[in-house]
């Protein structure tokens, strides 16, 4: 304005990096650490310094003193000093500079508060971060969760990189424009301190020229070119040659006093006449100029504060739409999401359920997503119905079926132990065993006859145990089994040795008679019999070598009966064969001593067999009380795990409820924010308007008062007494009405910053609580499908362990031990033996038609939550009691099997 201005000719201002230079800056992480602090004290600015001695600038420094001129005197100086080669700016670039520092004080402003909430976000994903890494190894333990675990903590791990890149782009920025807004302030600070600088000597020199209310003599202002009587000169220190300019006493009085008392009086250089033609004129331009004046400084404040508000609604509604667009892209996942379970629930019927409208970014699209997920919402709320309807008359149907089945399965079960019944009355007849027949049963019902079958069997019982009586004196050798088996395998090869060398004998004894000429013996050809020398060994071929080398000592026997009376007849008569004779039959009592030592080591085989045989079968019954007592905690423990679970499943569905019911307030939330919106957008559109046209009274009313200054400078001199006057007459009227005017302008601006914060607070808690719902709502669906897919497993798991459980404990209480062998007959342990085949043949049909009405009965009264929960429970707490039970049939399986196979070759 003034053309005092100094501008650099290159173009780059003060506070601009040269060219060619590259900024360096701290990093990310080294911006949000240093901004923590600032952060958690909420962006608190530092509090100004405070003097109570200085009444009048009490924003101040403890250690100066505003009543000591001397202090005053000298910080004037210095700052005169200082402030000499600073630049001046015009108004206009006061005016682009002032706007600069407002929109940047908004940016930063609006960085930091983001900066704060990312930064809660980022704590709170650190935490969850914390939360589902684990604390410790455990080693490769792996549960039905460990996969959920995993990617949950992926998840948060992510979440967490995000968070913390997201507050580093945030404080990198923040720095960013702090740095910036450091360059305007500074050319301000500078231009204000410099137009001082340069006024200040002309101000106090020209400061008693006029009092306030003194009337202005002949009525007339002085010349137009008083106006320009102020010193362009940047030095303000040059001594004044004239001898009113300054007052040095002024340097030692108080402020309030130099503001008070007036200086020697300037007399006016030109003398106005006490009659002027065009004084009423006058008066009147001078009433109009002031008025203009006034109406000026109100417009261009008008116009300042509503650019500020404009600029401020511009932001405001910049971030709004950040936040819509934000809702729309957030919607259209979620609408996904929805999509993908409608699709899911049935994907015959909903295969072609449409896809959502694609965010458009400026809120277009946002009804048409919210009409989208109330659609789908409602799909999924009619799909689940239908689904629990569908599931409801499946269980029915398939009740029914297994109440129809297991009442044909009883029948043919009273009718298959009806024939087991008689088939026990026919082996009890026809046996000779001295057991009693049991009752008939009394009533014609199935437990009835239950009931006979198990006083049958326990008669059976009652036998086997006193047959295993008497061979119980042998129990302790039943650890020896192995050393039986060897002892066996070593009499086995015994006799094939044996064998062999009766054979080789034979053949010897056949080339002896051949060489001498005489015919083989009749006796060697009946018994020269085929045998197996490379036959393995076994209990049966051992029980049927021994019974075979039984016949041959009987009939040898009964040979050498006959042999020894032939002896005796033709001893004499055969004289010279006497001798071979003799020896043949020493030979013959030698093979005989060796079969009674080899029948006699075979009946002791068989005896140590009955007695381990007898051992066994007590283990086993210990075994049958063992399972049923753990069965039976088991089957407590399950049923309590299972209440459990389902107070689990009832707590879930309550909380999918109350994020349903969430979501539909966040709905409505959002509804009323849109609504906002447009109310905001067209209070914009109308500041807009109102502001174009105090632009066009501004530009006509600067018109107007270059044309009032024109003729003012055609009719008189003298400015410069004119402004005085002016500005001594309306200065107390302007001043009151500029305060109450600038008092109303903060009120209202601080309003409209309340109502920014309040609506800004509005929307970031409500975006917060949408992101909370989203992620239960999330949460919940995961969790319901990861519950069908884990019901289905252990629906599948449970009906294998049931029947393998079952198939077991039904070998356990079937295994009937053979009868011992020994003198005790043949007809008793046949019978026993055939009862015990029949009766396992029929309980194993029984068992697999049985497990499915098991499984129906477990679906009706436990539920599928509750199967998932008992199978869960079952696999961990049956685990033990079937590594247990394994182990003890590991180790009474091979002795089992061995003496039974003993028993049934005997």
């Amino acid at each position: 304005m003034n053309g005092a201005a100094t501008r650099r000719g290159d173009g780059l201002g003060q506070g601009r990096p040269l060219p060619g230079t590259v900024p360096i800056g701290p990093n990310g992480r080294a911006l949000v650490e240093g901004y923590r602090k600032d952060v958690l004290g909420g962006f608190e600015t530092e509090k100004p310094l405070y003097n109570p001695l200085n009444a009048e600038r009490p924003e101040s420094s403890p250690l100066v003193d505003l009543k000591d001129p001397i202090q005053v005197h000298l910080l004037t100086e210095t700052a005169l000093s200082d402030s000499k080669g600073y630049e001046i700016l015009s108004q206009e670039e006061v005016d682009d500079i002032k706007k600069q520092i407002q929109y940047l004080t908004m940016r930063i402003e609006q960085a930091r508060t983001n900066l704060a909430i990312q930064s809660k976000y980022r704590d709170a994903a650190i935490s969850m971060a914390k939360l589902y890494s684990p604390s410790k190894p455990e080693g490769k333990r792996r549960s039905l969760l460990g996969n959920r675990m995993s990617d949950s903590a992926k998840e948060a791990e992510m979440e967490k990189q995000a968070s913390e890149r997201c507050c580093e782009e945030l404080a990198t920025e923040l720095f960013t424009l702090e740095k910036r807004l450091m360059v305007p302030q500074r050319r301000l600070l500078q231009h204000t301190a410099g137009i001082l600088q340069m006024t200040h000597r002309a101000s106090a020199k020209k400061s008693g020229q006029l009092v306030v209310g003194q009337p202005m003599p002949n009525g007339i202002p002085g010349s137009p070119e008083s106006l320009y009587t102020y010193t362009n000169a940047r030095n303000s220190l040059e001594v004044s040659n004239d001898d009113v300019d300054f007052d040095d006493r002024s340097l030692y009085l108080p402020l309030e006093k130099m503001n008070g008392q007036a200086s020697r009086p300037r007399k006016n250089t030109i003398e106005i006449p006490v009659k002027s033609p065009i004084r009423e004129q006058t008066n009147q331009l001078r009433e109009e100029m002031e008025r203009l004046k006034e109406e000026n400084a109100r417009l261009k404040a008008a116009e300042q504060r509503v650019n500020a508000e404009a600029e401020a609604l511009r932001n405001q509604t910049a971030g709004q739409e950040d936040t819509i667009s934000e809702t729309e892209k957030r919607l259209e996942v979620l609408n996904n999401r929805l999509r993908e379970v409608i699709i899911a629930f049935n994907p015959a019927k909903n295969g072609g359920f449409s896809n959502p409208m694609g965010a458009a970014g400026s809120g277009e699209t946002l009804d048409s997503q919210l009409e989208y997920l109330e659609d789908a919402l409602t799909t999924t709320t009619k799909e689940q119905s239908t689904l629990a309807v569908g599931i409801s008359k499946d269980i029915e149907i398939a009740a029914q079926a297994a109440a129809q089945a297991a009442e044909r399965e009883l029948a043919q079960a009273e009718g298959r132990v009806e024939g087991l019944i008689g088939q026990l009355q026919d082996l009890f007849s026809q046996s000779n065993i001295g057991v009693q027949l049991p009752p008939e049963p009394a009533e014609d019902t199935l437990n009835g006859q239950l009931d006979y079958v198990e006083n049958a069997l326990r008669s059976i019982g009652s036998e086997l145990e006193r047959t295993t009586e008497l061979s119980s004196s042998a129990i302790a050798t039943r650890q020896n089994s192995e050393q039986v088996e060897a002892v066996l395998a070593g009499l086995w090869d015994i006799i094939q040795t044996g064998l062999a060398e009766a054979q080789e004998q034979k053949a010897a004894r056949r080339k002896m008679r051949a060489e001498k000429g005489l015919e083989p013996d009749e006796e060697d050809i009946e018994m020269d019999e085929p045998i197996d020398l490379s036959e393995p060994y076994s209990l049966q071929g051992f029980s049927a070598k021994v019974q075979w080398l039984f016949a041959q000592a009987t009939n040898l026997k009964e040979q050498k009966g006959v042999l020894q009376r032939q002896i005796k007849q033709q001893r004499e008569l055969n004289n010279k064969s006497g001798s071979e004779k003799d020896q043949e039959l020493k030979t013959k009592m030698d093979e005989l001593a060796k079969l009674r030592v080899l029948l006699e080591t075979s009946e002791k085989a068989a005896l140590d067999s009955e007695e381990r045989l007898a051992q066994a079968l007590s283990d086993l019954d210990t075994l049958q009380r063992t399972s049923a007592a753990n069965e039976s905690a088991s089957t407590g423990a399950v049923q309590e795990q299972l209440n459990e679970r389902t107070a689990q499943l009832a707590a879930l569905e309550a909380s999918y409820q109350e994020a349903q019911m969430s979501f539909q307030s966040t709905q409505e939330q959002i509804a009323d924010a849109e609504a906002s919106a447009a109310a905001l957008q067209k209070d914009v559109k109308d500041r807009d308007d109102e502001i174009d046209r105090m632009n066009m009274m501004v530009i006509e009313l600067k018109t107007e008062v270059a044309i009032a200054k024109a003729e003012l400078d055609g009719a008189y001199g003298s400015r410069k007494q004119r402004a005085a006057e002016a500005a001594a007459l309306s200065k107390s009227s302007e001043t009151a009405g500029l305060t109450a005017q600038v008092a109303q302008l903060k009120e209202e601006l601080a309003s409209t910053l309340r109502e920014f914060e309040e609506m800004t607070k509005e929307s970031v808690a409500a975006e917060r609580e949408r992101l909370e719902l989203e992620g239960k709502l999330d949460d919940a669906m995961a969790a319901q499908v990861r519950l069908e897919a884990e019901m289905k497993g252990v629906r599948a798991r449970l009906e294998a362990e049931i029947g393998r459980l079952q198939e077991q404990l039904d070998a356990e209480r079937l295994k009937v031990p053979p009868s011992p062998a020994g003198g005790m007959g043949v007809g008793p342990r046949a019978g026993a033996s055939m009862l015990s085949e029949q009766f396992r043949a029929t309980m194993k049909e029984e068992r697999k038609k049985f497990q499915e009405e098991l499984r129906v009965s477990l679906v009706l009264h436990v539920g599928c939550a509750g199967v998932v929960m008992l199978i869960i429970v079952f696999a961990g707490g049956t685990s033990q009691t079937q590594k247990a039970r394994g182990r003890t049939q590991g180790r009474e399986e091979e002795p089992w099997r061995r003496g039974k196979e003993s028993a049934g070759a005997s």
